[in-house]
């Protein structure tokens, strides 16, 4: 009984996200010097798309695509590029890695929901739902190092 139970906890746990499509831009930087970033997924259903799949998306960005920041420029069509953490390599590589690490609820600890920033647009029969968010990734930089996936800055070139 207890064992299937288990494996219904474990079909429920891992359900693949609503989430269709991602977009991440910066938004500046927040407290302590964090990135703030405003996450859109792009979902069939609006209420699909939660705060978890939001924090999930925030961090892959971060971690494996980079992002641009047009806020911090004056002239047009400027930004500051901030590449990926780790890279699209490293993400097979270390797959089982990642897997856990997204799996158990741990990239959701270095993510902070800014309240009242939620937004919902329709275009055709997808919703875009946004959201503006902090990523902690100095701290984030720190465990990856310290589980040998990045190198450290320290460690020369």
């Amino acid at each position: 009984m207890l064992s299937c139970i288990m494996l219904m906890a474990g079909a429920v746990m891992a359900k693949e996200p609503e989430v269709m499509e991602v977009s991440i831009h910066g938004e500046g930087v927040g407290n302590g010097g964090r990135p703030l970033l405003t996450v859109t997924c792009s979902a069939k259903k609006a209420d699909k798309v939660t705060e978890d799949d939001i924090r999930r998306c925030a961090v892959r960005g971060v971690l494996f695509r980079g992002y641009a920041d047009k806020s911090n420029t004056n002239s047009f069509d400027a930004s500051t590029s901030h590449p990926a953490l780790v890279g699209a390599d490293k993400e097979s590589a270390y797959a089982d890695y990642f897997n856990d690490f997204f799996n158990s609820g741990a990239a959701n600890s270095y993510v902070d929901i800014i309240d009242d920033t939620r937004k919902v647009m329709k275009a055709g029969k997808v919703f875009h739902v946004s959201q503006t968010v902090q990523v902690n990734v100095p701290d984030l930089r720190k465990k990856l190092e310290k589980d040998g996936i990045v190198r450290s800055l320290r460690s020369g070139w």
